[in-house]
């Protein structure tokens, strides 16, 4: 039926103005059909929609004032539109009202209270209420599959928003992380201590060391491979993320730590950084810390020693060990200083010896050396003018000290080097015309390692020495304008030496009664002479180096070098020197010694000295005796016993040089006093400590230090001066040194002969030395009588002429 001609235009220009919209019961889309004068209108749905745009009553800016659905925003308001019914019968004559009478305040609030605004802590604890079902099902410290954690994201997805999401993820992150004891098993973040840092584990491999400093450097944002869960798989590559997705992978991996079977299987990387006293005491250590890591876990290691830092290759369990071994090494290191002006100061300035040790103390070569035996770490501090060394800091692993003993046992050594009061050198050459060289030596590791980077030589007569290879000898005729040398006979040498062994001293050998008793020390004083077969070496003279070689072509050029030599000779002989008693010579020349039978014997010798440390804000710590340690070891009962114990003070030692023979010879003297059969308890105890198993697979060693009561009548004469008061004083001794000696023993012209063959480990060296003992006999008289040294003096003299004969 046709529309009547009646109808009002408004009315269809009002409905056919109000485009798409949704109704009251319906979420789809439904337009008006063109007024065609029927009793109804028909809405029917549309796929699509189209915008409101034909009539705008009005318009106007709103700040929403909540925050439920995101961050407060500014929204456009639209005109209000006509409120209907899902049937809307237009009848003739009927009035329809198409006005909405709700505000726009009230439209807001009508939004907001639609939008279910919760309270944060609500829905916090619904996305935890959610990971907890999740470990239940998953079973509580078990890997979740790739498919279980999917799962989990897809919930999180579906059941919460964007805002509510990000809000927990910020929640989550502002709680500290652990920055003190690291978690081993929390591979996730990169944590850092005051001993070293460590990235997150990361699957893939990359450059080294270049992506491992961005790793390390907590100012660095690293690209992460955060879709692995989310994401497909790494064989199909990458897919793109939503913001929403990232944010949900953020909270499984940092928030939630959580990592899937699959993924931790695969080949990833992790790095740290040491600081580079560790990371070269882990490096250099004796034990290849690092090699036997490597081939155990068959794994891969890279280090970067400018960087400090190390990377470990492998799949999520076998880094995680890895970290978790080499944090606890470094946990494990310690450190120690040791002041060394007290010591340079304590050193003796007229002793050539001493001035080579506190040169040594600033060469960092010397330091270095030291390091590398004991497996340690040497920091050296300087002054503040710069220009000598104040203190050392030793890095050692712990909580075994042996290595920081061993060091200060080193350093030690290098500041005693001769442990005789007074030296002399005296040369026994019978040529007026002897023209001195010096020949270089080979010590190798026969000397101690103090004294192992010195070119040695010995002083050698030119003439004998071009003899001894087979050249002609220079004509006598020429060199008798060459008489520069004045020499001694044997005789006035051998009795200069024997008034300078016993100076202070009423006789050379025998008993003197002192005045007190004491349970643990003979108080009788006794006194020892022995000479020993070697080279006296002393370092290369620079200036020598091209005139040793007498080269010259004129009589006159031949002359200066002969002079230049002599001169040398005489003004250095007193330098530092050392003896060499390892010769080919010595075994030949013990053989042919015609007296009684061989006897064979094993023992181990410990030397200890005054502390130099302990004792020099009182008195010389060389006042101080030293103490000699020997212990008899019976091969086959493996049987170890304390032999005899000395307090050995007042050494002096004379060096006589034989520049025509073979071998030269020094000769020691010194004064002891023994132990009772009652031992001093402190020492029993030290041996007790001990492990002195010759036999076994340990290392030999000692306890360190020893605090032990000293008489004073053993002391020397400033010593005693020093304490006026008591009956003696408590002295710290350090351990010197440790040999295990294997001796042939014979007698000889009534002297003792040893033939000794000396093990001291890596620092004393292997040597074999032949020994004479002076007669047990000597002649005793209150005053001395020269003649009784020179007997013992010729019989060491003859068997050094036989040699090489």
């Amino acid at each position: 039926m046709p529309a009547p001609a009646s109808q009002p235009r408004w009315q269809e220009q009002v409905i056919n103005s109000n485009g798409d919209y949704y109704a009251d019961s319906a979420n789809v889309p439904l337009t008006f059909d063109r007024y065609t004068g029927q009793d109804r209108i028909i809405f029917k749905p549309k796929a699509v929609g189209r915008k409101w745009r034909r009539l705008r009553l009005g318009e106007q800016m709103v700040t929403l004032d909540m925050n439920a659905l995101g961050q407060p925003a500014q929204i456009r308001i639209l005109p209000d539109r006509p409120k209907l019914r899902e049937e809307y019968p237009l009848i003739y004559g009927q009035t329809v009202n198409l006005i909405n009478d709700t505000s726009p305040e009230e439209l807001l609030r009508t939004i907001a209270d639609e939008s279910l605004a919760l309270d944060p802590t609500v829905i916090n604890q619904s996305i935890e209420d959610l990971r907890s079902r999740f470990e239940a099902d998953t079973g509580s410290g078990d890997t979740p599959t790739l498919a279980q954690c999917r799962g989990l994201a897809q919930d999180l997805h579906d059941g919460f928003t964007t805002f509510q999401l990000e809000a927990y993820l910020k929640q989550k992150s502002t709680k500290p992380l652990s920055n003190g004891t690291p978690n081993y098993d929390d591979l996730e973040e990169r944590f850092h201590s005051k001993l070293c840092t460590r990235s997150a584990w990361f699957s893939g491999t990359s450059r080294f060391p270049e992506e491992a400093i961005l790793r390390l450097d907590p100012g660095v944002g690293v690209k992460r491979q955060d879709d692995f869960l989310l994401g497909s798989t790494p064989p199909e590559g990458r897919l793109k993320q939503s913001e929403k997705q990232r944010i949900i992978e953020r909270i499984l991996r940092h928030a939630w730590r959580l990592r899937c079977k699959e993924e931790k299987a695969l080949v990833g990387e992790l790095d740290m950084r040491l600081q580079a006293e560790h990371m070269s005491l882990l490096l250099n250590h004796k034990t290849n810390i690092f090699t036997k890591l490597a081939e155990q876990y068959d794994a891969r290691i890279e280090f970067s020693r400018s960087q400090s830092i190390l990377r470990f290759t492998g799949n999520y369990a076998l880094c995680s060990d890895l970290s978790k071994l080499v944090y606890f090494m470094i946990e494990k290191i310690e450190s120690a200083d040791v002041q060394l002006p007290s010591i340079v100061n304590s050193m003796r300035y007229n002793d050539p010896a001493s001035a080579t040790s506190r040169t040594a103390l600033n060469d960092r070569s010397y330091i270095e050396h030291i390091a590398k035996l004991t497996n340690t770490i040497i920091k050296t501090t300087l002054s503040t003018q710069g220009n000598y060394v104040t203190k050392l800091r030793i890095y050692y692993i712990g909580p075994d000290t042996s290595d920081l003993e061993d060091v200060q046992r080193l350093i030690q050594q290098l500041v005693n080097r001769s442990t005789a009061n007074r030296t002399q050198v005296r040369c026994d050459a019978q040529d007026k015309f002897m023209v001195p060289v010096q020949m270089p030596i080979e010590v190798g590791s026969t000397v101690p390692w103090t004294e192992r980077r010195t070119i040695w030589t010995r002083w050698r007569d030119a003439n004998r020495a071009q003899t001894n290879k087979g050249a002609n000898a220079s004509p006598r005729e020429n060199l008798k304008l060459l008489t520069t040398y004045t020499p001694q006979s044997s005789r006035d040498v051998a009795e200069a030496v024997g008034r300078f062994l016993s100076e202070e001293r009423p006789r050379l050998r025998g008993s003197e009664k002192i005045e007190g008793e004491h349970i643990y020390w003979q108080p009788t004083q006794k006194h020892m002479v022995a000479g020993v077969l070697g080279h006296i070496a002393y370092p290369l003279l620079s200036r020598l180096a091209q005139t040793n070689q007498i080269q010259a072509r004129t009589y006159k050029s031949r002359i200066d070098q002969e002079a230049r030599l002599r001169n040398a000779f005489q003004k250095n002989t007193s330098s530092r020197r050392i003896l060499a008693t390892s010769l080919p010579e010595v075994l030949p020349s013990f053989e042919r010694l015609p007296d009684t039978k061989v006897l064979m014997r094993h023992e181990i010798r410990v030397k200890l000295e005054p502390s130099s440390v302990d004792a020099m804000n009182e008195v010389d710590f060389r006042l101080y005796p030293m103490i000699d340690l020997r212990v008899k070891l019976d091969n086959d009962t493996r049987d170890v016993k304390l032999d005899s114990v000395q307090f050995v003070r007042d050494e002096r030692e004379s060096d006589v040089l034989l520049p025509q023979e073979m071998s030269d010879a020094r000769f020691r003297a010194y004064t002891y006093f023994e132990a009772t059969p009652a031992v001093d308890p402190a020492i029993r105890d030290f041996i007790q400590d001990s492990d002195l198993d010759v036999w076994g697979d340990t290392r030999l060693r000692t306890p360190p230090k020893l605090k032990l009561f000293v008489p004073k009548f053993v002391l020397a004469k400033d010593a005693r001066a020093s304490i006026p008061d008591g009956d003696g004083v408590e002295v710290e001794y350090a351990f010197a040194s440790l040999e295990y000696r294997s001796f042939l023993t014979t007698i000889h012209q009534g002297s003792r002969v040893f033939l000794t063959t000396v093990e001291a480990g890596k620092t004393g060296g292997r040597r074999t030395e032949l020994r004479f003992e002076a007669p047990m006999e000597a002649p005793h008289s209150e005053k001395y009588v020269p003649n009784d040294f020179v007997p013992f003096f010729d019989t060491l003299r003859s068997v050094i002429s036989e040699m090489g004969r």
